[in-house]
């Protein structure tokens, strides 16, 4: 499992430009680009909701889930096999799984490095704010 870099980073605004943007503090930036699941937290009398949707395809209707601006990362991890879970402190979270034909997510970080979901599942990691050796202990 690899952890990523902008656990504890504020979402600062959240946009739709081929797929969902995330940008955090820190210049970091993550983009999805495949389907994902969002959750949102339970708000009484309803409970926690999970949604289905495509990126690149937003419906307006769908907006609305989009309201966790300024809430905090509490987790970030990628799974050996490219699945990614981004949970935020409002409740909210983030899963996207690997995909057969396209790059899922990307996590770009202008002080950490770049890492990615590549087809069909290859996770591709670059840092340059850590020494090779810790690299190595990192990805593993």
């Amino acid at each position: 499992m690899h952890t990523l870099w902008i656990e504890q980073c504020v979402v600062q605004r959240i946009g739709l430009r081929d797929g969902l943007v995330l940008n955090f503090n820190d210049n970091n930036e993550l983009v999805i680009a495949t389907p994902m699941r969002l959750t949102s937290p339970p708000v009484e009398p309803h409970p926690e909701e999970q949604v289905l949707v495509d990126p690149k395809h937003f419906h307006d209707y769908e907006v609305p889930l989009l309201n966790f601006s300024g809430a905090a990362v509490t987790e970030a991890c990628c799974e050996e096999n490219g699945a990614l879970r981004v949970s935020f402190s409002h409740g909210h979270r983030i899963d996207v799984d690997p995909d057969e034909n396209e790059t899922a997510w990307e996590l770009y970080g202008r002080r950490h490095g770049y890492m990615a979901c590549l087809p069909p599942g290859r996770v591709r990691v670059v840092r340059h704010d850590l020494p090779d050796d810790e690299l190595d202990r990192a990805s593993k």
